[in-house]
């Protein structure tokens, strides 16, 4: 596997299956919490629908991410054929900036939410997909490199071992730019050699996957009462974010 062994990824093996299956984990991550941000429409959608989407990597909007993907997998290589999706989540809950960052810009219909999980939920929902679909699912950190550093590594790939290739490419699929560093971005990634689809999704029971979910502080208090009303029905505990709030 070609990566900086200055930084390497010792992927912990959590369950294998058949054709090459198999769900691994960063043993680096350690915080028991994960948090990610969404527009409330689509976190109803997770509580309706009892489904995690993963996204094609290749269709993220963020043209780092698109950079970085087209410099790994559409190139003749050891990664060619494969394709990447993730949802994208980080250990950070206790800064504001975030909120902001998440919470405005012309595509927003509904106000954002945050929902927290535990990073072993995820490990079991992985754990059930393989079960039923072939590929192989990898949860980790992010890793944050100079870009130098980062063109070595994408040019690298093509001189790599053809064994174990779908770690190599979660590997690469966690690096982004020192720049990004503030993100302590988590990822859960699937990979396998499928035609290209919208998504792919984990069933889970969502009212147990999700533990908490929060309401960004950048909205009216109508909008807060209605999602908190609804979030009712579905038996989770959900909170208005007080970090704006004055020191009592």
């Amino acid at each position: 596997m070609i990566i900086d062994q200055s930084h390497p990824i010792s992927w912990t093996p959590i369950e294998r299956g058949a054709d090459g299956r198999k769900v691994m984990r960063d043993p680096a991550l350690t915080k028991p919490f994960l948090y990610h941000m969404l527009e409330w429409r689509y976190a109803k959608l997770i509580f309706e629908t009892n489904r995690l989407r993963l996204s094609p990597v290749r269709c993220w909007q963020d043209p780092y991410e698109r950079w970085w993907c087209d410099g790994l997998f559409n190139r003749p290589g050891p990664l060619s054929g494969f394709q990447p999706y993730g949802s994208c989540w980080t250990t950070g809950a206790h800064d504001e900036p975030r909120w902001r960052m998440a919470g405005f810009g012309p595509d927003k219909e509904t106000p954002i939410v945050r929902i927290r999980c535990r990073a072993d939920a995820m490990v079991n929902a992985a754990r059930s997909l393989i079960k039923s679909s072939a590929g192989s699912a990898f949860l980790g950190r992010v890793q944050y490199r100079g870009e130098r550093t980062l063109l070595h590594l994408a040019k690298s790939v093509a001189d790599g071992s053809k064994k174990e290739v779908t770690r190599m490419a979660a590997t690469m699929l966690l690096h982004k730019r020192l720049a990004f560093k503030f993100e302590d971005e988590v990822r859960l990634l699937w990979l396998d050699k499928k035609p290209l689809r919208e998504g792919v999704y984990i069933d889970i029971e969502a009212k147990t996957f999700v533990e908490q979910v929060m309401i960004t502080p950048h909205t009216t208090p109508t909008e807060t009462a209605n999602i908190k009303q609804e979030m009712k029905s579905f038996g989770v505990p959900c909170l208005a974010s007080g970090v704006l709030l004055p020191p009592r």
